[in-house]
């Protein structure tokens, strides 16, 4: 995994940085499992499918990661591996397998109220892809 939290003053910024933007979808999935569960294990055992559509790589993004929190929010899903059937910049169609939050094998964390616009950026560059979000505690 290449990615890291940075210091801020109210929220939390993540910046993950990966060979293609594939890498920085599945380090997002990642950064959102960490963000529920911490580093406890994640069972693949039920899946959610997901076709999205954005404008650019950052509201997809964007978008991906709400998705994530939303079914954490309501199901109690915490997502444990992302498998891509097509992703470009403005599209993707996946299935994220994990499992439903238990209290008796997962530590809970800080709530993550929200991913923010706030200084999103998603962009490619001379080494690969590097994705930089908010999220809301």
């Amino acid at each position: 995994m290449s990615y890291r939290f940075l210091p801020h003053t109210a929220d939390l910024i993540v910046e993950i940085k990966g060979a293609s933007l594939a890498d920085v979808f599945h380090d997002a999935t990642a950064v959102v499992r960490d963000l529920i569960v911490g580093d406890g294990s994640v069972a693949a055992t039920e899946s959610h499918s997901v076709t999205l559509e954005a404008q650019s790589p950052d509201e997809l993004l964007i978008r991906f990661v709400r998705e994530l929190l939303t079914w954490f929010q309501l199901d109690t899903f915490v997502p444990a591996q992302l498998e891509i059937a097509q992703l470009a910049p403005s599209r993707m169609v996946a299935t994220i397998r994990g499992e439903p939050f238990d209290d008796s094998k997962h530590e809970p964390q800080p709530e993550v109220k929200a991913a923010t616009r706030h200084n999103l950026s998603v962009e490619e560059t001379d080494a690969g892809w590097r994705a930089v979000m908010v999220l809301d505690l």
